[in-house]
């Protein structure tokens, strides 16, 4: 195998230059994937706003690819394996410290050093962070199962009733997949908003019944009169970034003893009132990433739904660029008047 690879890093000023770097390192029980398609994540263009420095290792955690060498082990995998890559938990858990024991590979107390992400052609990981599709799905649909898996830990973790109604502030990539979830979990109606006309579009595609803008207490209201007047019985925060009223107004729509779950991960330090919703005893649920509920991977619960056929959510990839091309890709995800919602990376 060559001792180097191409891969985008970035130069410290939020471009991506691509450019040889060494093969990502072998480490102790890590598979060698070749890697075949990355999305580019809302939380890989916010972090471009803060990083002072160049990047020494390459990013991008939305993965897919082939194993191209695999350890002996428990486990069923084996080289040609087309897999959806879990880099971020299970492709680095040590599996037997507390959190390992059940499952909450995220949380690992002695994960395996990070080799680096998805936009190079190859990555290593270990076989825990790597699961099978089908040959119905192919390298698009395959990048797609790291954000599907969020949602479906959310709203396993946050315990989703059946015949809920249920919010969705924000329709990019995590809320269209929080709509496909509430959907998929017995949702009895769903009220998303949207900011940009293609995203209202991709969330009535998704299932979601009412779909408002973006303006100052419309998403409140909707949520309301789809209630009977109580507020929505779970609602999703799926926008974050730089700002916080998406969380505010998440929580106004949530219904008395009903559960906001928080998903979008606001990036800087925020004012809270919290006398509102402790005298209405909402459940401000936060979920991060993925873990083994009721014995199964929230990876595998998402590739199940891909796979069905009954989510359109290959969809939302309104552009795909090649790997030398990746920072054509970034302006094309950062601007949203280009009709993107989901840029993909063919490496």
């Amino acid at each position: 195998m060559a001792e180097t690879m191409r891969a985008a890093l970035d130069d410290g000023t939020g471009q991506y230059i691509v450019q040889d770097v060494p093969m990502p390192e072998m480490f102790e029980g890590s598979a060698m994937i070749r890697i075949r398609q990355t999305g580019i994540c809302g939380s890989d263009l916010h972090v471009t706003t803060s990083r002072t420095e160049a990047q020494t290792l390459p990013s991008g955690h939305e993965v897919a690819g082939e194993i191209v060498e695999i350890p002996k082990g428990d486990h069923d995998l084996q080289v040609g394996d087309r897999v959806a890559i879990e880099m971020i938990g299970g492709g680095r858990a040590c599996m037997s410290c507390h959190f390992c024991s059940y499952g909450q590979w995220r949380h690992c107390l002695n994960m395996a050093v990070d080799t680096g992400g998805g936009f190079a052609q190859y990555m290593t990981r270990r076989p825990a962070g790597l699961f099978k599709i089908p040959d119905s799905m192919d390298w698009t649909d395959a990048a797609l199962v790291e954000p599907m898996a969020v949602s479906v830990h959310g709203f396993r973790f946050g315990q989703m009733e059946p015949n809920s109604v249920v919010g969705v502030v924000g329709s990019a990539t995590i809320g269209l997949s929080s709509i496909a979830c509430a959907r998929a979990f017995g949702a009895r109606t769903v009220i998303a908003s949207a900011r940009h006309p293609h995203q209202a579009e991709a969330a009535k595609k998704m299932g979601a019944d009412i779909v408002v803008g973006s303006e100052p207490g419309e998403f409140e209201a909707a949520c309301r009169d789809a209630s009977g007047g109580i507020g929505a019985d779970f609602v999703v925060e799926s926008v974050g970034g730089h700002q916080s009223e998406s969380f505010t107004q998440a929580i106004t729509a949530t219904r008395t003893q009903g559960t906001m779950l928080y998903l979008g991960g606001v990036k800087i330090p925020m004012e809270f009132d919290l006398f509102d919703p402790i005298l209405r005893e909402v459940r401000i649920q936060s979920a991060n990433c993925y873990g083994v509920k009721d014995g199964r991977h929230d990876y595998a619960v998402a590739v199940e739904l891909l796979e069905s056929g009954d989510i359109p959510y290959r969809d939302i990839v309104t552009h795909q660029v090649e790997l030398e091309d990746i920072q054509d890709g970034f302006d094309a995800a950062w601007d949203k008047t280009s009709g993107s919602i989901k840029v993909h990376v063919n490496i």
